[in-house]
């Protein structure tokens, strides 16, 4: 059903004739020829200004409609930031568990309101602390966990039944024994699976394409256990998010923001298929 138009005609044919007038009077030839003015970052291609004529035959409750509503352009909840604040969560990660134990109660007590920890290689590639392939790795760019010791010392003494965690475990082989690391070491506490908020990265695909953690298991086996993981965690863990499709690396591994984001729901509409 076609809609009656947002403005009206008189005052967009006004607006376009002072629009004429400020190029002609206002700008220099070389600001029409700059490509930084002329395109976005991603070669989107830009006008120099936007006035209601650019969105004069826009459906507006089509393509822009309310916040918490289809098609979700103003955000995915009602209110957004101003009902909820964005999470503050630093990243931490970084030698022995006990190490990032007090980097992130120090992050907590200066205002940080979730945790985000990062994993060594080894970690992520699924070898031991001890093991010969992990040497000069261990604790570089992540915090070293071997055993549900490691994830008790971790998170001793952290609230994580009231601060949302992210666990960047990259690959599905390396998520799936460190949530349930996480799991056994929340019951242990006795916090109840419904309690426990947070994201585990576990998207194989993304990782394939920029490959910057190799997967150590076959294609067709990693990408089943990834979805395993999300119908599990969907049934016990209602507040985690099992799966967290990652375009900012896909971005810094030289993607424009188009092929960026379609690279996301791809692998996003993968997962689903194959759910």
């Amino acid at each position: 059903m076609k809609r009656e138009g947002l403005f009206n005609e008189k005052a967009i044919e006004e607006i376009e004739k002072a629009r004429a007038l400020w190029q002609g009077e206002c700008l220099r030839p070389e600001d029409l020829e700059s490509e930084h003015l002329l395109k976005s970052a991603s070669g989107i291609p830009l006008r120099l200004i936007y006035t209601p004529e650019d969105v004069r035959d826009m459906d507006y409750l089509r393509e822009l409609g309310f916040p918490g509503l289809p098609p979700y352009t103003r955000g995915v909840y009602p209110n957004m930031y101003r009902g909820r604040p964005f999470t503050i969560r630093q990243i931490a990660g970084f030698g022995s568990p006990e190490d990032c134990n007090k980097r992130m109660k120090f992050f907590l007590e200066k205002g940080g309101t979730g945790l985000n920890i990062v994993l060594d290689m080894p970690t992520i590639r699924g070898y031991d602390s001890d093991s010969p392939q992990a040497e000069g790795n261990v604790g570089q760019c992540g915090v070293a966990i071997d055993s549900v010791e490691d994830m008790k010392a971790l998170f001793q003494d952290l609230p994580i039944d009231k601060v949302s965690v992210s666990l960047v475990t990259h690959l599905p082989s390396t998520t799936v024994i460190l949530l349930s690391m996480y799991m056994v070491m929340a019951e242990e506490r006795g916090i109840a699976p419904h309690a426990l908020a947070g994201t585990t990265q576990n998207d194989f695909l993304m990782e394939t394409t920029i490959g910057s953690a190799p997967e150590i298991l076959p294609p067709r086996h990693s990408f089943r256990i990834q979805c395993d993981v999300i119908e599990h965690a969907t049934r016990i863990l209602p507040r985690w998010n099992p799966v967290s499709y990652n375009g900012y690396n896909l971005r810094e591994a030289g993607t424009d923001a188009v092929t960026e984001v379609g690279i996301a729901i791809a692998n996003a509409q993968a997962t689903a298929e194959e759910l």
